[in-house]
């Protein structure tokens, strides 16, 4: 089961996100389609009583995670149309990663609610509030730190770093809740029945690893991978022993400020 569920998953980002810049068009077309149809049909088919019902909240997670990602993938340059921005800046591209993220999760928001399904299910609640919040800005603390020694960072100078402040800030917050909902908040509690706490922290962090081989921003993508597997492990944890995404999000957003900022530093913010 473990390694069904951890495939299919894989699968899903893989034809959804990972692969898509080298798919075909009418590939990605077809794999989007064909992910909601049948993973509908499926959901909508496994009601009370039938053999598959036990599996209907996974239906339902892998659903919404496609129709959260597709409408990203599809709508998400709103924000650029907006304002007449390119990504070729620090500002189109944290407004890119805004408008992109914020449409994947109202589709997530919006599906569960069609379904049925609360907030608590997707690990939007209080849960251990003070722990989640204190582990969280302990680690982005952490992060922003060790983001601040990187050589390319250094030579920004206070200035810089400063215009290029709210932007880091719309693209790190935005991308770490937008990936601890789509990722984990929709996963975990529906594995956890299934195959375990700690197999659901271990199958929901290989498929988030997995889904970024295709990075272009890490030299070593091997060792870029590796650290991924270890930060996601933690997030999953974190997240299961606050029962709550914040933690995670705040953590995960720290841990983008290492791969950000370099980047942006070569930008101007405008």
């Amino acid at each position: 089961m473990f390694a069904l569920l951890t495939i299919c998953a894989f699968l899903i980002f893989a034809l959804t996100l990972t692969f898509v810049p080298v798919m075909p068009m009418w590939g990605n077309y077809a794999a989007r389609a064909g992910f909601l149809v049948i993973f509908g049909a499926l959901w909508w088919t496994a009601r009370t009583e039938h053999p598959l019902s036990r599996f209907r909240p996974i239906f339902f997670a892998y659903f919404t995670s496609v129709l959260g990602l597709s409408l990203g993938y599809f709508f998400g340059n709103w924000g650029l149309r907006l304002f007449g921005l390119t990504e070729h800046t620090a500002t189109g591209i944290a407004v890119a990663k805004f408008s992109q993220a914020s449409l994947i999760v109202i589709g997530v928001l919006v599906t569960a609610r069609l379904c049925n399904q609360d907030l608590a299910s997707l690990q939007i609640r209080k849960g251990h509030l003070r722990l989640g919040l204190s582990v969280g800005l302990i680690t982005a603390a952490a992060c922003l730190f060790l983001t601040l020694q990187q050589p390319a960072v250094r030579a920004l100078g206070t200035a810089k770093l400063v215009s290029l402040a709210p932007w880091i800030v719309l693209f790190v917050v935005s991308n770490g809740f937008m990936e601890e909902l789509v990722f984990r908040g929709l996963f975990l509690g529906r594995y956890e029945p299934l195959i375990g706490k700690w197999l659901t922290v271990l199958s929901t962090s290989l498929a988030f690893t997995l889904a970024h081989t295709q990075v272009t921003y890490a030299p070593d993508v091997l060792g870029f991978l590796l650290v991924l597997l270890g930060l996601s492990i933690g997030w999953g944890w974190l997240m299961q022993r606050t029962g709550s995404l914040w933690g995670s999000a705040l953590f995960h957003a720290g841990a983008d400020l290492l791969i950000i900022l370099p980047i942006f530093s070569n930008l101007g913010a405008v």
